[in-house]
């Protein structure tokens, strides 16, 4: 469908963990999976995946404002 990715906008599906034919929706339901995997206030207190909480965040951050997912 003609989506266009940015280098930094691909890495961050890869963090993300989804492919480039991916939809604002699965966008969201995945970020969303993965922040109550991660954040500590969802999985017991576990602190020891904070720094890759924050790195998901930060791609989300990215990724929602893209052009390929207005």
């Amino acid at each position: 469908d003609g989506k266009v990715f940015t280098p930094d906008e691909r890495k961050a599906l890869e963090v993300i963990g989804l492919e480039l034919e991916a939809d604002r929706r699965a966008l969201r339901k995945r970020y969303t999976e993965l922040v109550h995997a991660l954040h500590p206030d969802r999985n017991g207190g576990d602190r020891s995946s904070e720094k890759r909480l924050q790195t998901v965040v930060e791609a989300y951050q990215l990724l929602r404002k893209a052009a390929a997912f207005a």
